[in-house]
Order: structure tokens, then C-alpha cells, then sequence
């Protein structure tokens, strides 16, 4: 999962990182989405960690937000 988690967040990186250096944002839902997804996987193992006290449950609300947004803007 650590492997899944860093490989997601270079490419999101990377893609920021092209947007704004060439300014162009074309792949700017491709970055929300993987983003969205980010902050999925790290919502459920905060959840599993630490249960309904944890930061879990705020993730996953937030990568669902992120995610629809994504979807809606292709």
C-alpha cells in the first residue's frame, strides 16, 4: 500500500509540475482524480488505524468531494 501510496502522489506531482510550468492545465482532472484516489487509500488505513476518532472519515469525505469534481470536469 506504501508503494501504491507514493507512486500516486509523484504522478500527481509531476503532472502539477507540467501544468504549471508549460501552463497548460489539460491534465489538471487526471491530477484531481489520482489526488482524489490519494486521499482515499490514506482515509481507509487512517480509519482502519485509529477507528471513528481519526482523520479517516475526513479523508474519505474529502477524496469522494475531490473525485466528483474530477469526474464532472472532463
Amino acid at each position: 500500500m506504501k508503494i501504491i501510496k507514493v507512486m500516486l502522489a509523484l504522478i500527481v506531482v509531476a503532472i502539477s509540475m507540467y501544468g504549471l510550468m508549460t501552463k497548460d492545465f489539460s491534465y489538471a482532472p487526471i491530477s484531481s482524480l489520482l489526488l482524489g484516489i490519494l486521499f482515499a487509500i490514506m482515509g481507509i488505513e487512517e480509519y482502519k488505524m485509529k477507528g471513528k476518532n481519526g482523520w479517516g472519515l475526513v479523508l474519505i469525505i474529502g477524496s469522494l468531494l475531490i473525485i466528483a469534481m474530477a469526474l464532472f470536469s472532463f
